[in-house]
């Protein structure tokens, strides 16, 4: 039996009783449903409420996103089914007009990696090549001349990581290394010097986890422990997803941990937005899910929002103003790996 048949058939080990659950979690968050400019939308107590954008052209999951200048840049990913693979693409959306475009390819296909937007540029940390191999590769996307040039390369191999920017410095925080083991390390880059350091290493090795930045501060929410050598897709969901929530602070050089989000979960994602941080999907420890959890750091505090419609993994999150842009990702279908090209913008309330 392959890992994979092992990892899907742990995805769908779901009883009755916790699809019930759901289900129930789902219909006592509802409180009005309307319609705007023909798309649904679907309130509930709190103000907010999902829309949707126009589908990514290239179906995808493991990929990356970020914002630059009102346009969401949608980079590399994988897509399972026979005959294709994983790639090197660059689709762009422009959030104004509602459209679709295409940017200049990465010069190497990549899955499994970082971005991050610093000084008008794209920053691409680390990822998988060929056969889930890390990669210490940095690319740099320049995207007023529409060119990629390559940046210095992390200290070791990484996969399943992230890398936000704070203050002029790029963090890359943990992942995989090249014995397929979870790794805590706190890489710093000073793209003025070029340089990478190390700093004080999380609380918790994990991969497959998310991050956002609030107040200056970087927080990481979730994702898989264990391996050991051992790919985490061969072992229990049950046993290595968690719902472990750190916090670092640049200026002191330390992790705290934090309340533990309501659901373990891994494959998600997770954004900023109006002083709060949201996290969307991923697989649990019972399959796909498409819960949604909003953080508090004030009351250091989670509670449900407003789930998505379809649930699905592996996919990405980018807030622009009050929204939050849901994209792509993987759903389960007659146990194989379905990419998607869905984009659902999930509307906080925060400035309604």
């Amino acid at each position: 039996m392959t890992s994979r048949t092992i990892f899907t058939s742990a995805l769908f080990t779901v009883s009755a009783v916790t699809g019930l659950v759901f289900l129930a979690i789902q219909l006592l968050d509802v409180d009005y449903i309307g319609t705007v400019t023909g798309t649904s939308k679907t309130h509930n107590s709190i103000g907010s409420y999902w829309s949707t954008g126009k589908n990514m052209p290239t179906p995808r999951g493991e990929f990356a996103a970020v914002l630059l200048d009102g346009k969401i840049y949608a980079i590399g990913g994988v897509d399972y089914r026979p005959g294709f693979g994983r790639m090197n693409i660059v689709e762009i959306y422009d959030i104004a007009s509602n459209r679709w475009s295409v940017g200049k390819p990465l010069p190497i296909p990549l899955d499994h990696f970082a971005c991050a937007v610093y000084d008008g540029k794209i920053y691409v940390v680390g990822g998988y090549v060929a056969q889930k191999v890390p990669t210490d590769k940095v690319f740099i996307y320049d995207t007023d001349r529409n060119e990629w040039q390559e940046g210095k390369s992390l200290p070791s191999p990484r996969g399943a990581l992230k890398a936000q920017f704070i203050d002029d410095k790029l963090y890359a925080v943990g992942g995989l290394n090249s014995s397929e083991a979870p790794v805590n390390t706190n890489y710093v880059y000073d793209p003025k010097t070029a340089t990478w350091t190390e700093k004080k290493p999380m609380l918790t090795a994990r991969q497959h986890f998310a991050s956002a930045v609030l107040d200056g501060k970087l927080f990481v929410m979730g994702g898989r422990i264990l391996g050991d050598g051992v790919p985490s897709e061969d072992i229990s969901i049950t046993l290595t997803n968690f719902n472990r929530v750190e916090v670092y602070d640049p200026k002191l050089d330390s992790w705290t941990a934090l309340h533990p989000m309501l659901t373990k979960r891994t494959g998600f994602a997770a954004a900023s937005s109006g002083g709060n941080i949201y996290v969307f999907g991923g697989q649990d420890v019972v399959g796909i899910s498409k819960t949604v959890e909003k953080y508090d750091p004030v009351l250091d505090r989670w509670t449900f929002d407003k789930p998505m419609s379809t649930a699905r993994f592996a996919f990405t999150a980018v807030a622009f103003d009050d929204k939050i842009y849901v994209v792509g990702g993987q759903r389960i279908v007659n146990s194989d790996i379905e990419p998607l090209q869905m984009n659902e913008i999930f509307h906080t309330g925060d400035g309604e």
